[in-house]
């Protein structure tokens, strides 16, 4: 699996890119210098074969018919023109001259030109040669062949495609090593890159990404990047300042107009100044309640809530333990599993359970309620489920929306933040929230990542 997975990859196709670019390069360049050097050689060749044959047949015009068997003679007996092939036939057909017997065995090619292997001995040594020639027609019935030995150039073939066949192999294995060290290089940028965007999730933004210092274009790409770490980490600051001392202004005109209200509520004399103060208080709460609920969601949708390890079965029992005393018309039926620990945001994971428990109870007035917290191997799943009226299926992406309020549930106390702000502190912490039939009633269920044990130990 781990050699698919590498095959699959992009350092694996960029190595295998660059090795063939590499390759199909060598084979064009080198097959280009051997083509051109084989038809060098053999025009040269040829040109001497051919200038030979026309000097030759200069002398036998010149010169009496013996005389010129004895110089063809002569030339085929000559030790120091090695590779020379000559063969003179007379008019009836009979040898006469040269150092091969040859002519009546060859297919003449229609410009006179033959190519045929030939035993040629040279001193003490015999070996089987490859022979190119031509065949002249002297006249008077005589025929000339004049050839030489191209062995040479079948054996330069034979290593020119060697060569090739090295330099292609040595191409493929550099360009393999050179694709994937770039590979690799490109890839641990990509991966930095991607890991950092990872803690910016997790609301870590002052890391930074090391430079090389070789100033091309990957570091260019690792400043850019960095420089646009920077800006989020002020634009965050900047925001959470102003969202901060926002909060905090509207606090304090919440907290003096309350204090007003209350001072009114007391020295209020008739019944309906009263119930108008009392009306305000309430208006105030409210107004309270919603805003420390947007704040709430605000953190956990910035990305930047810090997360530390939060044992989630004792934070749920706290809840639960919490909630009791409202839930004393409930059936309530509790199943924790222990020592169950998540990396999360303890005051966010802690509203939201309480959000939780909070609409079972407020929606599914005396009706059973069901708390289980279980662990597998990559998740601890919460679940609270109610046999109230539930959620229509189709409402259910409604009721996480900010303000959301179901039809029918105006006169119900509430301000629709409770499984907006749930559904935000789901996303923070890269759990799944499903909301499904209780029959009746309604379940939701929150998975998120745990910590394993040998994790937590490994770390201490």
């Amino acid at each position: 699996m781990a050699i698919f997975s590498i095959a699959r990859s992009s350092i694996a196709r960029l190595a295998f890119l660059q090795a063939l670019a590499l390759a199909i390069t060598m084979v064009a360049i080198l097959s280009g210098v051997y083509l051109a050097t084989a038809r060098l050689l053999a025009t040269e060749s040829d040109q001497l074969i051919m200038l030979e044959a026309q000097s030759l047949k200069a002398d036998f015009h010149d010169h009496d018919p013996d005389t010129f068997i004895s110089a063809i003679a002569d030339r085929a007996e000559d030790p120091w023109v090695r590779g020379a092939v000559y063969e003179l036939r007379g008019p009836r057909g009979d040898f006469l001259a040269g150092n091969v017997v040859i002519l009546p065995d060859l297919v003449v090619q229609h410009d006179g030109w033959v190519e045929f292997e030939v035993a040629l001995t040279h001193g003490d040594e015999t070996a089987a040669r490859q022979i190119r020639a031509q065949i002249l027609d002297l006249g008077d019935g005589f025929k000339l062949l004049v050839g030489h030995d191209v062995q040479d150039r079948q054996a330069f073939r034979a290593v020119m495609l060697r060569s090739i066949g090295w330099a292609v192999g040595a191409a493929l294995l550099f360009g393999l090593f050179a694709g994937w060290w770039l590979g690799r290089r490109i890839a641990r940028a990509a991966r930095a890159i991607s890991n950092n965007a990872a803690h910016i999730t997790e609301g870590t933004l002052s890391e930074r990404l090391p430079l090389t210092g070789s100033g091309d274009e990957i570091d260019g790409l690792v400043s850019r990047f960095n420089e646009l770490l920077t800006r989020i980490e002020s634009l965050t600051s900047t925001m959470r300042t102003v969202l901060d001392s926002t909060a905090h202004d509207l606090r304090g005109h919440l907290n003096r107009i309350r204090g007003a209200a209350q001072a009114a509520q007391h020295i209020a004399g008739e019944p309906a100044m009263r119930v108008a103060c009392d009306t305000v208080l309430l208006e105030i709460d409210r107004l309270g309640t919603t805003l420390q609920g947007l704040l709430r969601i605000a953190l956990a949708e910035s990305g930047t809530a810090p997360l530390e390890e939060v044992d989630l079965s004792r934070l749920v029992a706290e809840i639960v333990e919490f909630y009791q005393p409202a839930a004393e018309s409930h059936a309530l039926t509790i199943s924790i599993e222990p020592q169950l620990t998540v990396r999360g945001h303890r005051q966010l994971l802690t509203q939201a359970f309480a959000n939780l428990l909070d609409n079972a109870i407020k929606y599914a007035p005396n009706a059973p309620i069901i708390v289980q917290l279980i662990g597998t191997d990559s998740e601890a799943i919460v679940t609270v489920a109610d046999a109230g009226p539930g959620i229509p299926a189709e409402q259910r992406q409604l009721a996480t929306q900010r303000f959301g309020r179901l039809p029918g549930s105006s006169g119900l106390p509430g301000s629709g933040l409770g499984l907006s702000l749930v559904a935000a502190v789901a996303r923070l912490h890269h759990a799944a929230l499903e909301m499904s039939d209780a029959a009746p009633g309604l379940k939701i269920t929150l998975s998120i990542p745990r910590i394993t044990t040998q994790a937590i130990n490994s770390k201490r």
